[in-house]
């Protein structure tokens, strides 16, 4: 059973791909685990508001401007921040970072830290990827609707995750036939899912 950030970020990247856009979700949440805010990726689809809107950057406008307070702060999001993201984490100096996937375009990333001591000093603990089906979901959740840049790089560092990728597009169709929620959906292909989470 997921943890109640957990299944609202995976809500917010389905309603991402919903209405045509790429499929990440994200939650920030005080230290008692309380969502205070949330964001879904609304680069493009049915009401796009631009390339930098991330789902990272809406759940981040909540953090407190106090760093100590700042600091408690757990954010959840389905796929690995991209650079722009992960900087406003750590500028933000949010203490903990739960990603569900690897984001296949921004690979090494996560050695940002041996930049130098600043960076080091101020990067979030962070736990991630989910294994089993659930990160085989988030894995090729985002690579739904579109033929962009991560596609080619799931296609290049993951192709069997590209072709898990394509036949969960397949099995769940498109437009108004699509489940009205990511747990719906779950059920729908998670056989698919176990096949490859193993």
């Amino acid at each position: 059973m997921l943890d109640v950030p957990w299944r609202a970020a995976m809500e917010l990247a389905w309603d991402s791909y919903r209405e045509g856009g790429i499929a990440v979700g994200a939650v920030l949440t005080d230290g008692m685990e309380n969502i205070v805010d949330r964001g879904r990726n609304q680069r493009f689809g049915t009401s796009p508001h631009g390339l930098l809107a991330h789902a990272e950057m809406a759940a981040l406008s909540a953090v407190p401007a106090d760093k100590d307070r700042a600091h408690v702060s757990v954010l959840y999001t389905t796929l690995h921040p991209c650079p722009m993201c992960l900087g406003a984490i750590v500028v933000a100096r949010v203490g903990r970072l739960h990603f569900g996937a690897f984001d296949p375009t921004w690979q090494g990333i996560e050695q940002l830290p041996q930049l130098n001591n600043e960076v080091r000093r101020r990067w979030p603990d962070v736990t991630g990827p989910l294994t089993g089906p659930l990160g085989e979901w988030l894995a090729v959740l985002p690579c739904l609707n579109t033929k962009g840049a991560l596609v080619r790089a799931m296609e290049s560092t993951a192709p069997h995750r590209a072709e898990l990728a394509r036949a969960v597009a397949r099995r769940l169709g498109s437009g108004k036939g699509l489940p009205d929620t990511a747990g719906q959906a779950l059920e729908q292909v998670w056989d698919l899912l176990a096949e490859h989470g193993e």
